[in-house]
């Protein structure tokens, strides 16, 4: 069975035979940094497949939103300067102008990472949580996969 996807989906692996020992899922672990539920996962969805919809938010706080209008003015004042030295040394290159400075945003922003889609889909409903890893359990006695 194929899962379409749309806006803003919940992960369909929490529904899908094959999640706890699929390597695409193994990925999506790893990018949220939770326990894994098989460490060495040897089954591959085929090639193309799964589609993942990464949603990238900015940190709620207002210190974050601060951090990141700081950044995103002081890359506006880096382009400006590359232009005018661009206007100077007048190369005439189509070299993309790249600023003296460069910006890491993973601290103002939260990555979400969702299979959407997926070739090798095979529904069984509720498996990821029937073999959730035990330390999520433990942590979370109420989770709820979103």
């Amino acid at each position: 069975t194929r899962h379409r996807s749309s806006s803003l989906q919940m992960c369909i692996c929490i529904h899908c035979a094959r999640v706890t020992n699929c390597s695409g899922y193994h990925f999506v672990e790893e990018q949220h940094n939770q326990p894994h539920i098989n460490k060495n996962p040897t089954w591959e969805p085929r090639n193309g497949s799964p589609t993942i919809q990464v949603h990238i938010r900015p940190d709620g706080d207002r210190k974050a939103q601060n951090e990141l209008e700081k950044m995103w003015d002081e890359h506006e004042d880096e382009t400006r300067l590359a232009e005018m030295k661009a206007q100077i040394e007048n190369s005439g290159s189509d070299e993309p102008l790249i600023g003296s400075k460069q910006y890491d945003l993973s601290a103002v922003n939260t990555y979400e990472y969702d299979v959407v889609q997926c070739e090798d889909f095979l529904e069984e409903k509720d498996a990821w949580v029937k073999n959730m890893p035990e330390e999520i359990r433990l942590a979370n006695p109420h989770f709820v996969p979103t």
